[in-house]
């Protein structure tokens, strides 16, 4: 078995002559089905992934996947796909945890010039069933424990011919194995013929604010990204000592990204297959880890396990995306390593990632940086015009990444994308040195009368009290306001913390207008797979529990009668 510490294999470094050749003279011969050929090319037996848990299959034995091994086994999923009967833009979906073999199948696909579908592994059945049967896929990949957690039984979706599950054990009746097909498969496999306007692969929104959207991107979309960063890798030197630890899922548009571009600058990723914040601190100590990006929730689990007493100093870089990054968070993980830069950006699935990137030292709350080249942008009004710098505005955006369509879905697509342009819905701010900010989602805003209440504002805010563990404000009708926000809190471990002793310290801080007319205390909130509250499932869990909500002037009315 290799070993778990290879620094053997992080050292390799090959010529210049080599990278700048494949990734900047040839950049265009990458396609999404050829760029492992390239990579494997370039780097042979350098580290590309080293995983927390040992494989021990058919096909593979170790902790180490070097960029050839990654070829190899990217080969042989290919040709196990295509003895199941895909063929080039069939969808396949997958529905796993967070496991390497994830991105063997999803890089397979491609290679075919079919179109991977990855799916939430934290989904319930009915709502795998229904993304399935939009995407139109008929192979489904999962594994063990999440066909056993939520499918539990291949008739409740129909639509799928042929099932496979990623094991080394005996597969379930009906089920291929994984390993099995790519034992027989070939290490050999001729990339399809792709174009960058081919269809790639299908990401379903995050959906908090309602139902998933399938963005499906392209080749050229997905390759623009990776195309960039290896023509930094071309240039500067093959490091030596980084160590990336991967544990944003894979199946979700931050990690996904994070994969290819840690591939595309010969990073090696330490992937673990779970987030446990105590085991994340253990390995960042063990590992002696370079660079960690993740989610603001994350972050924040990181330090409710402690992370402030932990030996945090080998990370030079943090990173983040997937929501607004607060900027006491930035300031507290910079200074557990002083060394370190902290650098987030904004990004979507529809964008293929990342289309901006913040300043490393931090520049203020929610923060997302400068565009990136390429990268063309406007904000705008309810008029559809210009707002002046430092109003806020709907982002609309053009930049070489954009999907081509929300799959299926027509109406969709014709009411995000007009003229080129892609309508975000999200709403930011040009700020100081020409830097953005993000404010908030144009369908998360609530209009209280004739202001306009950000969310995000007024849950920092509340959170700042010590008894709350995390709120989420949504706007519940009125009759005459249109909406009123109201918190949905949870209280930390421990806390006797009132609704009325939260809503009066809220009245002594907050704006009025802003201010939550109602607090309502609840065990847990409903979050997406990126560890966001899912606002819509929010507000439907208060309105079932017959949760209303009174204007401030109604409220002492009714006090005064009762008196």
């Amino acid at each position: 078995m290799r070993a778990a510490t290879p620094e053997h294999r992080i050292a390799i470094r090959p010529p210049v002559w080599r990278k700048w050749r494949a990734f900047i003279a040839h950049a265009r011969r990458m396609t999404i089905a050829s760029f492992t050929d390239t990579l494997a090319d370039v780097y042979g037996e350098r580290a590309a992934f080293i995983l927390d848990r040992p494989i021990e299959s058919a096909v593979f034995s170790g902790s180490v996947v070097s960029y050839r091994d990654l070829q190899r086994l990217v080969c042989r999923a290919a040709n196990a796909l295509a003895a199941l009967g895909v063929r080039r833009g069939d969808r396949v979906a997958l529905a796993t945890a967070n496991r390497i073999e994830l991105v063997f199948v999803e890089l397979g696909a491609q290679r075919l010039g079919a179109v991977p579908v990855p799916l939430n592994f934290m989904l319930t059945v009915d709502e795998i069933r229904d993304l399935v049967e939009r995407s139109g896929a008929r192979v489904l990949v999962t594994d063990r424990v999440v066909y056993e957690r939520n499918i539990r039984d291949r008739a409740e979706v129909p639509s799928i011919d042929r099932w496979v599950m990623v094991t080394t054990q005996r597969v379930p009746d009906g089920f291929e194995s994984l390993d099995t097909l790519m034992a027989r498969a070939s290490d050999s496999h001729v990339p399809a013929d792709v174009r960058d306007d081919d269809p790639a692969l299908i990401f379903f929104t995050a959906g908090t604010t309602g139902q998933p959207k399938g963005a499906l991107l392209t080749s050229g979309g997905l390759m623009a990204s990776f195309r960039r960063y290896a023509a930094v890798a071309a240039v500067r030197p093959t490091p030596t000592r980084d160590l990336a630890l991967a544990v944003m899922p894979l199946a979700h548009t931050g990690g996904h990204q994070q994969l290819m571009v840690h591939l595309a600058l010969a990073i090696p990723s330490y992937v673990m297959g779970s987030f446990d914040p105590e085991r994340i601190l253990d390995t960042i100590e063990a590992q002696r880890i370079t660079m960690f990006a993740g989610l603001p929730s994350m972050f924040r689990m990181l330090l409710d396990a402690g992370a402030a007493e932990r030996d945090l100093r080998s990370v030079r870089v943090w990173g983040g995306g997937g929501d607004a990054f607060p900027r006491e968070l930035i300031a507290r993980f910079r200074s557990l390593s002083p060394r370190s830069l902290f650098i987030t950006g904004y990004g979507l699935a529809e964008t293929a990632g990342q289309v901006s990137i913040a300043p490393g030292f931090g520049a203020g709350d929610a923060c997302v940086g400068w565009f990136l080249p390429g990268v063309d942008w406007r904000l705008l009004g309810a008029d559809g015009r210009d707002v002046a710098r430092g109003e806020p505005g709907e982002l609309v955006l053009r930049t070489p990444g954009l999907m081509r369509e929300y799959y299926g879905d027509p109406e969709a697509t014709g009411a995000a994308i007009k003229d080129g342009w892609f309508h975000t819905g999200d709403l930011l701010r040009r700020g100081r040195w020409g830097m953005m900010y993000f404010v908030a989602r144009e369908k998360e805003m609530i209009k209280v009368g004739g202001y306009s209440v950000f969310p995000a504002e007024v849950e920092k805010a509340l959170e700042a009290h010590p008894d709350v563990e995390r709120c989420v404000i949504v706007g519940l009708p009125h009759r005459t306001k249109g909406e009123l926000p109201v918190a949905a809190v949870v209280r930390r471990d421990g806390s006797d913390l009132s609704e009325e002793a939260l809503l009066a310290w809220a009245e002594a801080r907050i704006a009025a207008y802003r201010c939550p007319r109602r607090v309502e205390l609840v065990d847990e909130l409903p979050m997406s797979f990126a560890l966001k509250p899912l606002r819509s499932k929010v507000r439907a869990m208060l309105l079932a529990k017959g949760v209303t909500v009174q204007a401030r002037s109604e409220r002492m009315k009714s006090a005064s009668l009762t008196e």
